[in-house]
């Protein structure tokens, strides 16, 4: 007897009906509506052909099984990318000042803005570059485990979507640009002088469509998850994995992205969203295996 959805998909699901609705919901105060519910259409479309071949798992070639367990790679920046003018028509502008205040309150000064002593081009790229291994980072934990253990795999790409999703459910929640925007007259050095830090904040720019993404930091969450895991399921990977997220951490506050409350708000969040996902994961596994006891369930 098949599983007749994996969590991930259920997951992902989920987070489409919820967005559709919140589409729905705000119609008359977005710009294209419609377009947007066509683009979660597709995406639920594309999920249910994903667990259509999950169900064939043991037949398909390596490079559709890698595609049936790390879609969400590609899924996920999608999803994001809509987010938006969902935000601004929920929400409407940002609430940087809630952040700004919080940073005050615990240091005395802003934090970014008082970074600028430290500024050097070297350190910038540095930064820089730890700030884009955001995009990598997770994948490639994701690819270890999963050459060892697919289900250990799978259970860490849930979880992932557990701490996305709570990333996401706070940009509604507490709407923001980050310091690079809200505190932009206040600069006095740029950070962005040479080809390397032009060319990965541009690019960044460019592909993020969504700016109302700083509360919590997703890196900073991301990061802490991954962190978290590979101390479990590779510990070797751990220590690989821990001077790249630190550098990483660092640089959502010395590049502009983030408030030093965005970060700790993210360090929370994976500390109470890897366990949930964990939990909730395997909950769900066992159900499934209660109701077919004897085939094995092989999704």
């Amino acid at each position: 007897m098949a599983v007749r959805i994996r969590p991930t998909d259920a997951i992902n699901s989920a987070a489409l009906v919820v967005l559709a609705f919140l589409t729905v919901l705000l119609r008359h105060r977005l710009a294209d509506p419609a377009g947007l519910l066509w683009r979660y259409a597709a995406l639920g479309a594309s999920v249910a052909l994903m667990a259509a071949l999950a169900r064939r798992f043991d037949r398909l070639s390596t490079p559709l099984r890698l595609l049936v367990d790390f879609y969400p790679a590609a899924f996920l920046p999608i999803v994001f990318n809509t987010l938006e003018p969902l935000i601004h028509a929920w929400r409407g502008g940002p609430r940087d000042e809630i952040l700004i205040a919080a940073d005050r309150a615990m240091f005395g000064v802003d934090v970014t803005v008082w970074l600028q002593r430290f500024v050097h081009p070297l350190l910038s790229d540095a930064l820089f570059v730890f700030y884009s291994t955001y995009y990598f980072l997770a994948l490639i934990l994701g690819f270890i485990l999963w050459r060892k253990d697919h289900a250990t795999a799978r259970r860490y790409v849930f979880t992932l979507m557990v701490c996305y999703y709570v990333s996401y459910a706070g940009y509604f929640l507490l709407p923001a640009l980050g310091p690079r925007f809200a505190q932009a007259q206040q600069y006095t050095v740029s950070i962005v002088t040479s080809p390397v830090s032009r060319t990965i904040s541009e690019t960044i720019n460019r592909l993020e469509k969504t700016k109302f993404d700083v509360f919590p930091s997703g890196h900073t969450l991301i990061s802490v998850a991954v962190l978290l895991v590979a101390w479990k399921r590779s510990r070797r990977a751990f220590w690989y994995f821990l001077p790249v997220a630190t550098g990483l951490i660092l640089a959502t506050v010395y590049c502009r992205y983030h408030y030093v409350a965005d970060v700790l708000a993210g360090i929370t969040c994976a500390a109470i969203a890897v366990p949930l996902g964990d939990r909730v994961y395997d909950a769900w596994r066992e159900r499934e295996v209660a109701r077919a006891p004897v085939a094995a369930v092989s999704q």
